[in-house]
């Protein structure tokens, strides 16, 4: 599971703070909740149990996140350039180098550190880059931060469909609706591919990303009916399972149902302001979070938890990724080399 990348970042300053006028608080909120969520499903994965029933109850996390990476491509760049702007396609194949780098780095390192992971399975160099085909190209393998590179084939992608569009006039609503059903064809011939699915998403998200926030502030007006909805989509996944369609119909709801939760609850109480700023910080969130997990599960296999000590790593792993995320934004606006150095890898 992974985050959307961050968001505009902050102001220019020599040690910048957060600009909250330019920033839509609600947003922020939404992702800064999905990364609590990610939290709990990577501790119930290590701690409790990794095949469950309820895993199927969470399936919208890892396409929420690229839906809203979709998003923010359209929402950002196209309220400021046209979609063929070469400024545009540089900075997002700029970005999504960056995060290509980035799950090499990591996976990398974890290879020379960790020879098999939580559940036994062998890690080390050489397993990663013989499996490097099904992570990179197929989207089906195994990897640390793997969702990672889901982020970085829609920021790849984005700036090709941009173009496209921009050239042969169609727009990012057809193309959604073109994605969709052939990735909707292809689950129903049993030709499953993440990739496929999520960039799928990703496209989605960005043709909900051109429409106004007036027209999705529309929506929420409504909450009893997509309470309803949401209702009929638990029904519906608890009798059929989660196959892509409904899918895409949870990310929808559930998106809809946090960013509701986020404009009722504002920005002003302590609460608020700490998931906010998840959500701010929401890529470097998702990497210290389950770095966090594997030390505690790694730390804790010769302790025999159980019961109510099974809910101290998740705890734990909450206040250290708030904490951490709060260390990184302090340090920003005092230090100068610390932000930039944030910036060059998460901006």
């Amino acid at each position: 599971m992974t985050p959307a990348v961050d968001g505009r970042g902050r102001a220019a300053a020599a040690a910048p703070a957060p600009d909250r006028a330019q920033r839509n608080q609600a947003l922020d909120f939404t992702k800064g909740s999905l990364v609590l969520i990610m939290v709990f499903y990577h501790w119930f994965n290590y701690f409790v149990s990794v095949q469950s029933e309820w895993y199927r109850y969470l399936r919208f996390l890892t396409p929420s996140f690229i839906f809203i990476t979709g998003f923010l491509v359209s929402h950002v760049y196209l309220a400021k350039y046209l979609a063929g702007d070469s400024r545009v396609s540089r900075r997002l194949l700029e970005r999504g180098g960056k995060v290509l780098l980035l799950f090499t780095a990591l996976n990398i390192g974890a290879s020379l550190v960790v020879r098999q992971n939580y559940n036994g399975a062998e890690m080390g160099l050489d397993a990663f880059v013989g499996n490097a085909y099904g992570v990179y190209v197929v989207g089906n393998g195994r990897a640390v931060f793997d969702v990672l590179v889901l982020i970085c084939n829609c920021l790849l992608f984005a700036p090709v469909l941009l173009v496209a569009s921009s050239r042969f006039s169609f727009s990012l609503h057809a193309a959604a609706v073109a994605s969709l059903l052939t990735a909707f064809v292809a689950s129903a011939r049993g030709v499953t591919s993440a990739n496929v699915e999520m960039l799928a998403m990703a496209v989605l998200g960005m043709a909900v990303g051109t429409l106004p926030f007036s027209r999705i502030n529309e929506a929420l007006r409504r909450p009893a009916l997509i309470l309803f909805a949401y209702a009929l989509y638990l029904a519906a996944i608890t009798l059929w399972n989660v196959r892509f369609p409904l899918q895409v119909v949870g990310v929808c709801l559930s998106l809809l149902l946090i960013y509701l939760a986020g404009v009722r609850a504002g920005h002003d109480g302590v609460l608020q302001s700490r998931i906010i700023e998840l959500g701010q910080y929401s890529l470097f969130a998702y990497i210290i979070q389950v770095a966090l997990l594997q030390v505690l599960r790694r730390g804790l296999r010769d302790f025999d938890l159980h019961g109510a000590q099974l809910l101290m790593p998740l705890a734990a792993s909450l206040v250290l990724t708030a904490a951490a995320v709060e260390m990184v934004s302090f340090a920003r606006v005092r230090l100068a080399a610390v932000d930039r150095v944030y910036r060059a890898v998460f901006a």
